[in-house]
């Protein structure tokens, strides 16, 4: 069954999505390119001009497209003005995300979380499948955290993968990596592609860094719109630069060490390590060469608030508890907003500034025939029930903290499972990405039900960080989807 034919409305005239006038949600990011992967005109704005801020976007719309935006509540106002000669034209994205034995599910998920609140339809590949040609229709590969600074057939047991990265770097393909794909993507080891003339500090022995929330400093440029000169950022052994060759262009250095963690890996980053190591030296890089084009995270922007939160309840919650109470503490947690962390945006910005020399993507094409979103949805609700029973909150004040936390998540999860499944089956049928909205979410259910089939313990930070990037990433893609049908049945 298809959609209805899209409606009717005036001709498609200039509107601006503005960010100030949209709260600065990350919706205007996801409505401009749910535009863009439809072919419609939409161009952002790299300095502010003639009442436009730097970062607003200008695209074309209809009228009644305008009120159905504004009816899912993110503002599209008319634009009388001329379109600035400097604004860029968004280009569609079709990005690909390391999801197999280097880089598993959950490791790939924050990525999957802050590519699914920008507004890009990702595709789930592993070694294997990137041997076979999964690249060939992409314009953006992403590489998350995990192992594939080892390689990715070694990591990924395949045979041909590296291979395929290299030809699609060569062919007009561009990466975004971060932790263990920045060492991929750097130089100074037999496996690594020497896309980036860098090489880390610490090359094998990368664990001699540690984990916990850094702040760094942003130059001024592309890769800064819309964030403050600077900002905090989870970090977990990254690559460290000091020297760069030709072609590397810094944009973000390490500054402060805002905060130890041991989430996951009980390997706390030092103020010792970060001062000598650290400090002053290369985060953030963009490298075009003959090798390719990519940008380099040291950190974790795709993770977020989403890990600092949980940091902060093992370390500043219990130092804060009995000095400003349970109430204070309660605000604390609750105003830590994962889905809209300022951090995706240097996904974003990452992602559009390569797009403006990446080759065209495919047209959306129909993905190979997975899991039937629906039942992957129930597989993974209950997964999820069966998880969080599994929960026993920490002694004392603490664990009433927790059990807010848990009652939080509990109260959102059965309205966005049910939501979800309805806008999963109208976004296929919108035709475009909506089958590849469809089949990523019903790939990423499977695995985390796959995560949760013999787990290992977890301290209860770390469980309840589990169940609540499962809820955020379904939280996700509802509003992917939502805004996906929206610009599929409208001009």
């Amino acid at each position: 069954m298809q959609l209805a034919e899209r409606t009717g409305g005036s001709r498609p005239k200039l509107h601006r999505l503005s960010w100030f006038r949209n709260g600065d949600r990350l919706d205007v990011a996801v409505a401009a390119n749910r535009l863009a992967a439809a072919g419609r005109e939409v161009w952002r704005c790299p300095a502010a001009s003639a009442g436009l801020e730097a970062g607003d976007y200008l695209v074309r719309a209809s009228p009644d497209l305008a009120k159905a935006f504004r009816d899912a509540s993110v503002v599209a106002e008319p634009w009388t003005g001329a379109r600035p000669k400097n604004a860029c034209r968004i280009k569609r994205a079709r990005v690909a995300v390391l999801a197999g034995k280097a880089s598993a599910y959950p490791y790939y998920g924050y990525y999957a979380l802050a590519l699914a609140r920008l507004g890009y339809a990702c595709a789930l590949v592993d070694g294997p499948a990137i041997a076979a040609g999964a690249l060939e229709g992409e314009n953006v590969a992403v590489l998350p955290g995990g192992f594939s600074n080892w390689g990715l057939d070694a990591k990924e047991e395949s045979s041909g993968a590296d291979a395929a990265f290299r030809q699609f770097l060569s062919t007009g393909g561009a990466a975004i990596v971060s932790c263990g794909g920045a060492y991929y993507l750097s130089r100074g080891r037999p496996a690594w592609l020497s896309v980036a003339d860098a090489r880390p500090i610490f090359t094998q022995e990368y664990l001699r860094t540690g984990v916990g929330i850094v702040t760094c400093q942003l130059a001024p440029g592309p890769h800064r719109l819309g964030l403050p000169p600077t900002l905090e950022i989870p970090y977990y052994h990254g690559p460290v630069y000091d020297e760069l060759g030709p072609g590397c262009t810094p944009f973000a250095t390490f500054r402060e060490l805002y905060g130890h963690g041991r989430l996951f890996i009980d390997n706390p980053l030092s103020e010792e390590t970060f001062s000598s190591h650290m400090q002053g030296r290369v985060a953030a890089l963009r490298a075009s060469g003959p090798r390719g084009r990519a940008v380099l995270f040291s950190p974790h922007p795709e993770m977020g608030d989403l890990l600092r939160k949980y940091m902060a309840l093992e370390t500043y919650i219990p130092r804060y508890l009995p000095i400003r109470g349970e109430l204070v503490m309660r605000e604390t947690l609750d105003s830590y907003s994962p889905a809209e962390s300022r951090s995706f945006l240097m996904v974003l910005n990452a992602a559009e500034d390569l797009l403006q020399g990446a080759r065209d993507a495919s047209p959306p094409g129909q993905p190979p025939l997975g899991a039937d979103a629906s039942a992957a949805i129930r597989e993974l609700a209950d997964a999820w029930r069966k998880r969080r029973a599994a929960f026993i909150p920490t002694a004392g004040g603490i664990g009433t903290l927790e059990r807010h936390l848990l009652s939080g998540f509990e109260q959102r999860f059965d309205p966005v499972q049910r939501r979800l499944g309805e806008l999963l089956i109208r976004a296929s049928e919108c035709g475009g990405d909506g089958p590849r909205i469809s089949a990523s979410f019903a790939a990423m259910a499977g695995h985390a039900c796959a995560s949760w089939s013999d787990p290992p313990e977890r301290r209860p930070a770390e469980l309840l960080l589990e169940l609540e990037l499962a809820l955020l990433l379904a939280e996700a893609w509802a509003r992917l989807a939502e805004l996906h049908i929206i610009v599929s049945a409208r001009e």
